[in-house]
C-alpha cells in the first residue's frame, strides 16, 4: 500500500476548498485520474507480479536473461488459427500456441509494453478539461464568496451581513455578464462527454479492435461450459506467446530457436481493462444524462426556477421566480455555485436581497414617465 499512498491526498478535499464544479466533473478528474493513475503505477510494479516475461527454450544456448530481453522488447506472437476451439487444435499446449508454417499469418502482441504509458496520458486526457476550466475560472466563485462558505462562529453578525450585501450588489451590478464564464463551464462538460466516448475508441483501436465488446465478452464467457469455453481475456491479453529467436550457427547457417514465454503481466493487464472497460461505459452513461440536462436548463427556465428554489429556504422560494427573469443563464449558473458553497440560511438572504433590490429597481423604471420628444 505504501506504493499508493501519494496519491490518497490527491482524493483527499479540502475543507476550505471553493466547489467550481459538479460530481459528474468530479468522477472525470479525480475518480477516474486517480484510477488511470493507479493503474498505470500497478503495471510498472514488478514485486506484484514478478518478472513481466519469462521465456522457456529448449537448450541453454541463448541466456535467459537475453531471451528474456528481446522478447519482450520485440514483441511475442500466437497463431490466429490455434486461437479458437476445435477438433484439429485439441493437443495444442496452450491457446495460440502449435506448429505453424512461415507463410501463415501470425498475430504480435506489443501493446503491453504500452499499457503504462497509455493509462498515464488517459489520465491526463481525463484530468485537461478541469485543468482548462480552473485556468478559466480563474478564482472567480472564491472572490465573489469572500469566505462566507467557511462556519467561522466568532464573525460577527454585522460583518457577514456586511458580505452579504457586498454579494447581492456584486450580482445585481454585474447582471448579463457571465454568459461567456458560463459558456466556457459548458464547454469543458462537453469536452468531458467527448474525452470518455473517444478513449472508449481509442482503447479499441490500442487493443486491436478487442475493447468495443470486451466487456460483454467476459460476462458471456462466466456463464458457458467451462470445459470448451475461450477465455476472451486470455485472447486479448495471452499468457503464453511463441517467440523465435535466430542466431549463427557454426557455419554460418541462420538457426531458429523456438520459445515460449510466459506474460506474468498480462494477468494485471486483463483486470485492469475488465475494470476499465465497465467504468467507461458508466462514465459515458452519466455524463451522457449529465449534458443532457445541463442542455434542457439551458433551454427551459422553469427547470433553473425548480433547481433554484430547492437551494433556497421555505420563506425566500418565492424569489426563485423573479431571478429567474432577471438573470442570464451565465448568471444563474453562478448562482448555483454560490447555492453550493454557502449554507441554506446564507444563500436564501442573499437571494432575497438580490430579489428585493431588483423589485424596487424594476419599479423605480416602470413608475418613471415618459419624456416628451420636441422635434
Amino acid at each position: 500500500m505504501g506504493t499508493f499512498s501519494k496519491l490518497k491526498a490527491a482524493l483527499r478535499q479540502k475543507k476550505s476548498a471553493v466547489k467550481i464544479d459538479t460530481a459528474v466533473f468530479k468522477l472525470h478528474y479525480r475518480v477516474t485520474f486517480i484510477l488511470l493513475v493507479t493503474c498505470s503505477i500497478l503495471v510498472t510494479s514488478r514485486q506484484y507480479i514478478g518478472e513481466h516475461i519469462n521465456c522457456i527454450q529448449d537448450s541453454r544456448a541463448i541466456p535467459n536473461r537475453v531471451l528474456n530481453t528481446y522478447c519482450f522488447i520485440s514483441a511475442t506472437f500466437t497463431v490466429p488459427r490455434l486461437s479458437q476451439a476445435s477438433s484439429s487444435a485439441a493437443d495444442m499446449p496452450h491457446l495460440g500456441l502449435g506448429s505453424y508454417s512461415d507463410d501463415e499469418d501470425v498475430t504480435y502482441h506489443a501493446y503491453y509494453q504500452w499499457v503504462p504509458f497509455v493509462l498515464f496520458a488517459q489520465a491526463l486526457m481525463f484530468y485537461t478539461p478541469y485543468y482548462l476550466w480552473k485556468m478559466w475560472e480563474d478564482n472567480k466563485v472564491r472572490s465573489i464568496v469572500q469566505g462566507m462558505h467557511l462556519f467561522n462562529l466568532h464573525e460577527a453578525a454585522h460583518d457577514r451581513a456586511t458580505k452579504e450585501d457586498v454579494l447581492a450588489a456584486y450580482i445585481l451590478r454585474n447582471l448579463h455578464d457571465h454568459n461567456a464564464w458560463a459558456v466556457r463551464f459548458f464547454l469543458c462538460e462537453a469536452m468531458n462527454l467527448v474525452n470518455v466516448v473517444a478513449q472508449i475508441f481509442l482503447t479499441d483501436k490500442f487493443l486491436g479492435g478487442e475493447f468495443l465488446s470486451y466487456g460483454v465478452d467476459v460476462v458471456d464467457f462466466l456463464d458457458q461450459d467451462p470445459e470448451t469455453r475461450i477465455d476472451p481475456m486470455a485472447r486479448v491479453f495471452p499468457r503464453i506467446t511463441k517467440c523465435i529467436f535466430h542466431t549463427f550457427g557454426p557455419s554460418g547457417t541462420i538457426q531458429k530457436h523456438d520459445a515460449m514465454c510466459v506474460l506474468a503481466l498480462n494477468i494485471i493487464n486483463e483486470k485492469i481493462y475488465t475494470f476499465i472497460w465497465f467504468w467507461f461505459i458508466i462514465l459515458a452513461v452519466i455524463t451522457g444524462v449529465d449534458f443532457l440536462t445541463r442542455v434542457a436548463q439551458v433551454f427551459m427556465p422553469s427547470l433553473r426556477t425548480s433547481l433554484l428554489r430547492m437551494r433556497l429556504s421555505k420563506a425566500h422560494k418565492d424569489d426563485a421566480d423573479l431571478l429567474t427573469q432577471c438573470c442570464s443563464i451565465g448568471d444563474w449558473l453562478l448562482l448555483d455555485f454560490l447555492g453550493k458553497n454557502l449554507d441554506t440560511t446564507g444563500f436564501s438572504i442573499v437571494v432575497g436581497k438580490i430579489g428585493t433590490a431588483y423589485g424596487h429597481l424594476r419599479r423605480n423604471v416602470e413608475a418613471t414617465p415618459m419624456l416628451p420628444v420636441h422635434l
